[in-house]
């Protein structure tokens, strides 16, 4: 798949774009400056069968984003996470710390890509934002070769701002590979608002690898009613924007009587790592 920017993406995206990045071979292999993304999240599970009529009704103030295939009407977001010994960003997650993060490399589509985004996504309380930057596939196990780390003091234990500081500074690894269908649209009133629908969840273990064809470990579906608590395979709803909540999307929520609640792919990922491995450490990987 082609090398594309992050989906979405506005000129209301704070910090410097990807110039002043070292170069191996022709291409970037360290950007001197993440993308700053900061806005606020909320999440809705609906039922699959009603995103035809949330759709129709954005269409009178959203756009589809244009980095998704018109043809399937979106595309498919993967996203290897990365985790403590212990797996403290699962569980600080699942236990909802007001203050916490995670760490993930992210690309699109469903063949090897040219280009990997390497994220640390910060939440405190409801305000998310996240460091991202582009990465060469070709060099992305480099990136954790530990040549790369800046060991920048106590400070980034707690607040990184770089991934591969994190990773080592937690002695992180790869723990799943989470994979979903997005279908994505961009406010045309807005500087920066997104609304998405995410749909096909699947996970495989990753255990410590950085590959990301790992041919032994299948993709399972984990959207079933089962894992997810709903009565049936829900598509989750997420509506992004920069401050204040606009009145369209209030409207919105209000219309459909949407009921807002955490779901994170990552930890009913872990969830079910943990009930099919016989030990915490074997369902980390470690």
């Amino acid at each position: 798949m082609a090398a594309r920017s992050r989906p979405g993406v506005r000129r209301s995206v704070r910090g410097r774009g990807r110039r002043g990045g070292r170069r191996t071979g022709g291409e970037t292999l360290m950007p001197s400056s993440p993308l700053l993304i900061r806005r606020l999240e909320l999440k809705y599970k609906i039922p699959a069968a009603l995103v035809p009529e949330v759709r129709e009704r954005l269409r009178a103030v959203c756009s589809l984003d244009p980095h998704a295939d018109p043809a399937l009407g979106g595309y498919t977001v993967n996203n290897l996470y990365f985790d403590t010994p212990t797996l403290r960003f699962y569980y600080d997650t699942k236990f909802r710390e007001l203050t916490r993060f995670k760490l993930r490399a992210r690309y699109y589509g469903t063949a090897a890509p040219d280009t990997m985004w390497l994220e640390v996504k910060h939440r405190q309380n409801s305000l998310i934002w996240k460091t991202r930057r582009p990465i060469a596939a070709a060099h992305w196990e480099d990136v954790l070769s530990g040549e790369h780390c800046t060991h920048r003091g106590r400070r980034m234990v707690e607040w990184p701002g770089a991934f591969e500081d994190a990773v080592f500074l937690h002695g992180a690894r790869s723990v799943a590979h989470v994979r979903y269908f997005r279908e994505a649209y961009v406010s045309e009133l807005e500087s920066y608002g997104r609304v998405t629908f995410d749909t096909r969840l699947s996970f495989r273990a990753a255990r410590g690898e950085l590959a990301l064809d790992a041919p032994d470990e299948p993709w399972r579906y984990y959207d079933d009613p089962q894992t997810t608590g709903y009565p049936e395979s829900p598509a989750v709803l997420e509506i992004k924007v920069e401050n204040d909540v606009p009145m369209w999307a209030v409207a919105l929520v209000r219309s459909f009587g949407l009921v807002q609640g955490g779901f994170s792919k990552y930890c009913y990922a872990i969830d079910r790592l943990l009930g099919e491995e016989p030990t915490l450490r074997e369902a980390a990987g470690y």
